[in-house]
């Protein structure tokens, strides 16, 4: 729940919950009481009588009796309430947050037409898919880039943390989605660095899934491997496909020497059990760190008997010249 500083603040309970910042002044709260209430008895000591022989008692206006402490409960009420704004009143209030150090991640998925290959059932391209949503969910405090690549990359989200867009546009990939023909890693790859280089995030990392065969682009694999290195970007390599002789082979060695420079790690996924296992490893190694910070927040409650005070020495004054300071006076 907000804390509202103005709850229960005139409660006798919770003005012993208040924290001072010159706490010394407190002790000038006897003071007006002390000096009123001398005050008080010496008029009382002093103030003088007039017997007289009635046969009827006088009797005393209680009304006039009790408006005549009127001027003085206010002046001492006014008078602590100043003192108090001078101690300096504050409540602290604590705070707890889980702070979530994610990682930059760009994610790359190969549509080229050689992922429509079924030695893994449904195909290369929707096991694919299945497991990398299974990932985005795991990873909803980090910031991911998704792209797809066949004979060119395709950007399909900008880093985010918007999982429901990433799992939105994973979805809709389809091997036909890009008109050139072939796989290009090595452009893959660079549209990867390119999107989480510029992070002030220390842990960058990047996922290319792929069958491995590199047959397009205009930056060569190893060249943008380097790259990456340079950004401190860690590359993990995820090559689908069966290890059964297909029509489209996996080609395992230019993944693994990616991984190889970037310091990552090279996966061989035959089935989608499998890869789903690839992501849980990867998802361990690289995991987030999540941190509890405390905060104190001092919200301070001066302003409220300033408030007080200015109220009270207005009333004195209307008192002090109104009808009833007059009927006093009499």
């Amino acid at each position: 729940m907000k804390f509202n500083p103005l709850y229960s603040w005139h409660q006798i309970q919770a003005f012993f919950t208040f924290e001072w910042e010159n706490s010394l002044f407190l002790y000038g709260l006897v003071w007006p009481f002390l000096v009123y209430f001398i005050k008080y008895l010496r008029q009382r000591g002093n103030q003088p009588r007039l017997e007289l022989s009635l046969s009827v008692p006088l009797k005393q206006n209680r009304l006039t009796l009790l408006l005549s402490y009127v001027p003085m409960v206010i002046q001492v009420l006014c008078l602590s309430s100043v003192i108090i704004v001078a101690a300096g009143p504050y409540r602290v209030i604590k705070h707890q947050k889980k702070q979530v150090e994610g990682i930059d991640i760009a994610l790359a998925l190969d549509i080229s037409s050689s992922m429509q290959t079924r030695d893994i059932s449904p195909s290369r391209l929707e096991t694919a898919k299945k497991m990398g949503k299974e990932f985005i969910r795991q990873r909803n405090h980090d910031p991911i880039s998704l792209i797809a690549f066949a004979g060119a990359p395709y950007l399909a989200s900008p880093i985010t943390t918007d999982s429901a867009f990433l799992l939105h546009q994973l979805q809709r990939f389809q091997t036909n989605q890009i008109v050139e023909e072939g796989t290009a890693l090595g452009d893959a790859l660079g549209m990867c660095i390119n999107q989480i280089r510029d992070s002030e995030n220390p842990k960058k990392i990047s996922i290319l899934i792929s069958d491995g065969n590199n047959t397009a682009g205009n930056l060569d694999p190893v060249t943008s491997a380097e790259l990456a290195k340079n950004f401190n970007i860690k590359v993990y390599t995820i090559a689908v496909g069966s290890l059964q002789p297909s029509i489209d082979p996996v080609d395992e060695s230019t993944l693994r020497e990616i991984a190889r420079l970037t310091k990552g790690k090279f996966f061989r996924a035959t089935n989608g059990q499998a890869l789903q296992q690839i992501f849980q490893e990867i998802d361990k190694m690289e995991a987030s760190v999540v941190k509890t910070v405390t905060w104190e927040e001092h919200i301070s409650l001066s302003y409220l008997f300033a408030e007080i005070a200015l109220i009270l020495f207005f009333i004195g004054l209307w008192v002090r010249f109104s009808w009833i300071g007059n009927s006093l006076e009499d």
